[in-house]
């Protein structure tokens, strides 16, 4: 099971392959996932250890309560594609599924709800076979019906793009996805959608739904204490591979300090944490520690504000010039971050091999402020979750007033964190992503016309002619995907500070979870996942 909602959101959160439709012809093409998944080459160097997973010579035991503990907030909700933002999709989703799952590196597709796929010969349609004999928690039937439910609510929370134009029921097991045109991206935008059983949602309404996971997956949510503890139980009656576990419960501790004491203190058998810090402190605890996902930390400028400094290109620039990446590295890595200067990894779609990285330069910065009409600098915010980057705020902040940029740093809560990110913000942003290998999905996730995510950038003109030129290649264009990436870094847009691992701590009796398997931070193999006792 697993899978996650791919429109942030997310995700907000995508990890998505790029879609080779035809352009012309007078057929269908279905289309099987791979039975394996590519591996990027040239990725930043780490340290990591091998993935949890069953030792061949032992054999899964039944039983016992794993006890994850989340280092970020519950947010608005796990339970419908609506509440969905992203990482939070993690916290349900041995509850939840869509249609299929991609994978980490490479976007190779695992079927989930959906067991085939057709696109149509213009590239404007793309139909689902669904699986049969599938039944949601509360004992109602997955059917084509509540596929058409689920992405209707979807899309009227505008949680679709302008380009989608709706979900038609062919039969109780097939459905057709209308879109204005081809895009390369059409098949990502809604394959990792989750579905949730109309009749609960319904019923109990959105506000419900949202904490209260009633999907088709291998365990059922049971209870949730708001805010501190999510607990989900075996589903017998999954149509997959039958979980080993009795239970799986959610801990929501952000502060990284009590993080790492619960687990020393034996409340926990797994956690999570981007934070290289709280990982070196787990290791040196003596918990296996797996790095396996890379993202990326970035400061994100108001600049869609025209009364923003930050609307400015020459501030954007100037700010990163301002920043000391390295020192930071050095001095809070840990081993598990590298200095990230754009957003790939080489080997990725949109990595640019021809860049002059904007390097730390006071003398440079204090020039571009002053030919941008700020040579006295000016006052700013530094917005960030109170679980993210607080130490290396620290750093960035001390770098910015030397060139006279006076940087106040405000910690808040997920909830008001991914309120902002989709409605706006003043100053600066601490946002990442998880490192995409198709650059294209990024594009339409981030910088689509019109889209709500990451609303304070600056969508200009250039940019969204770039980027529809890149999302409407078929096959996709290195070179117009390319010239999109290049944009986004000439205007600074977003400023990368580094690349770092989806880390996770756990105990020696924690077998078969998979963590980094799949493209959503937080995903991992409900069913196969055991205790040893």
């Amino acid at each position: 099971m697993k899978v996650r909602h791919w429109s942030i959101a997310m995700v907000a959160l995508v990890l998505l392959v790029v879609l080779l439709l035809p352009a012309c012809g007078g057929t269908t093409t279905t289309v099987t996932p791979p039975a394996t998944t590519a591996t990027a080459t040239a990725t930043p160097t780490a340290t990591t250890t091998t993935a949890p997973t069953t030792p061949a010579a032992d054999t899964p035991q039944k039983g016992g309560t794993l006890r994850i503990i989340w280092s970020t907030g519950p947010g608005p909700g796990w339970g419908t594609p609506v509440a969905i933002f992203g990482g939070e999709a993690a916290y349900g989703e041995p509850a939840m599924e869509s249609l299929m799952e991609a994978k980490f590196i490479g976007g190779d597709y695992v079927y989930r709800l959906g067991t085939s796929y057709n696109i149509s010969t213009d590239g404007k349609t793309i139909t689902f076979q669904l699986r049969k004999g599938v039944k949601f928690h509360d004992g109602t039937t997955f059917n084509a019906a509540a596929v058409k439910y689920n992405f209707d609510k979807w899309a009227a929370a505008g949680r679709a793009s302008k380009t989608y134009l709706g979900c038609d029921v062919i039969d109780d097991s097939s459905v057709k996805f209308n879109f204005a045109e081809a895009l390369n991206v059409n098949l990502s935008s809604v394959a990792g959608v989750m579905i949730a059983s109309p009749t609960y949602w319904e019923a109990n309404g959105d506000t419900d739904a949202a904490f209260h996971a009633v999907g088709t997956g291998p365990y059922k949510q049971v209870s949730y204490e708001e805010g501190t503890k999510i607990r989900l139980e075996r589903f017998d009656d999954y149509w997959g591979q039958k979980g080993y576990l009795d239970a799986i419960e959610g801990i929501f501790i952000t502060d990284p300090v009590t993080q790492v004491l619960a687990m020393q203190a034996g409340q926990g058998d797994t956690t999570h944490s981007r934070d290289a810090k709280t990982m070196n402190s787990l290791k040196q605890a003596g918990f296996n520690v797996l790095q396996n996902y890379m993202g990326m930390e970035a400061m994100n400028f108001n600049s869609r504000d025209v009364n923003s400094p930050f609307h400015d290109a020459r501030v954007r620039q100037a700010f990163e010039y301002a920043v000391n990446k390295q020192a930071i590295i050095d001095a809070l890595g840990y081993g598990y971050w590298e200095v990230a200067y754009q957003f790939p990894i080489p080997g990725l779609s949109g990595y640019l091999s021809d860049i002059v990285p904007r390097k730390y330069d006071p003398a440079k910065a204090k020039q571009l402020l002053t030919e941008a009409g700020y040579a006295n600098g000016f006052s700013t915010t530094l917005v960030s979750g109170v679980w993210d980057f607080q130490d290396g705020l620290q750093s960035v902040q001390a770098d910015l007033a030397d060139v006279g940029i006076k940087a106040e740093i405000k910690g808040v809560q997920f909830g008001q964190w991914a309120t902002m990110r989709q409605e706006g913000w003043d100053g600066v942003f601490v946002a990442g992503s998880g490192i995409i290998s198709d650059f294209n999905a990024l594009l339409w996730t981030f910088f689509r016309p019109g889209n709500t995510e990451m609303y304070s950038i600056d969508r200009t003109p250039e940019l969204t002619e770039l980027v529809l030129a890149a999302v409407r290649a078929i096959p996709a264009d290195p070179v117009k995907t390319n010239a999109a990436a290049r944009y986004i870094y000439d205007q600074a847009l977003w400023a990368p500070i580094e690349h770092h691992g989806d880390n996770y701590a756990y105990t020696s009796k924690v077998h078969g979870i998979n963590f980094g398997t799949y493209a959503q931070w937080g995903a991992f193999d409900a069913e196969k996942a055991w205790m040893s006792k």
